[in-house]
């Protein structure tokens, strides 16, 4: 589920989605930016989210689902567009090396079967026929899918450290950059340190409306009320 989670984030600071927040509950509708261009798994999700309807109506949830049984977004669909993204980008890469001995195998099984051993030469074809399925099937991280892991650890630690003054309104678009990966990255004491130190007393996002009440709007963004209660709501709707 945090994937879902931290790429709806990222679809609305990509401009893909705008979120106004009411007294009980969310609308989310499209952004300024179309899905052209987008990765296929964000691209699922924007589908998934906007549906027929071209928006989505959300009550606003107490918290997260206990189970998921919702119908809106299918979570092994976008697995699967995860999955696709990361092979496209060459993060992940197929074992093909595993081809080269299933090769060998059947040539080897043609030899026997030719010089009249048949049992032998089913039974390499056999293997061979299983380890060509398995091989297509199973995929293995690559260099730069390596590589993107150290990155990503490394933004991680970046953001655990505590004490960095809060940013200027002027950087605060950038800082709300990182918001996805805060959101994935951190769990909910350190997202509160990073959220404090960087996004406190600036300006909300660009993508996000909600009525002033008199209280800190940065705090209410946060809350269950603000992103917070509109990330758990729409997981009501996330399904198997």
């Amino acid at each position: 589920m945090p994937v879902v989670i931290s790429e709806t984030v990222a679809l609305a600071e990509d401009g893909c989605l705008r979120v106004t927040a009411y007294e009980d509950g969310y609308v989310i509708r499209p952004g300024t930016r179309s899905a052209a261009g987008l990765p296929p798994d964000r691209a699922a999700l924007l589908d998934a989210i906007l549906g027929g309807e071209g928006e989505l109506r959300l009550r606003r949830e107490s918290g997260p689902p206990a189970s998921l049984r919702g119908t809106r977004i299918s979570l092994a669909q976008i697995r699967v567009s995860v999955s696709k993204a990361a092979h496209e980008c060459g993060y992940s890469a197929r074992p093909y090396y595993v081809l080269s001995s299933m090769t060998i195998a059947v040539l080897a099984g043609v030899f026997l079967l030719w010089r009249g051993n048949p049992s032998t030469a089913l039974l390499l074809c056999a293997a061979a026929a299983v380890l060509g399925t398995w091989s297509l099937r199973k995929a293995r991280v690559s260099a730069a899918g390596a590589a993107e892991q150290r990155r990503l650890l490394a933004l991680q630690d970046r953001l655990r450290r505590p004490g960095r003054p809060a940013p200027s309104e002027a950087e605060s678009s950038r800082v709300h950059r990182l918001l996805p990966w805060a959101v994935l990255l951190l769990d909910g004491e350190d997202f509160g340190r990073w959220y404090a130190d960087n996004l406190l007393d600036v300006e909300l996002p660009r993508w996000w409306e909600q009525e002033p009440d008199g209280r800190d709007p940065s705090l209410r963004f946060v809350s269950q009320e603000g992103m917070k209660g509109l990330l758990h709501s729409l997981l009501h709707h996330v399904g198997p």
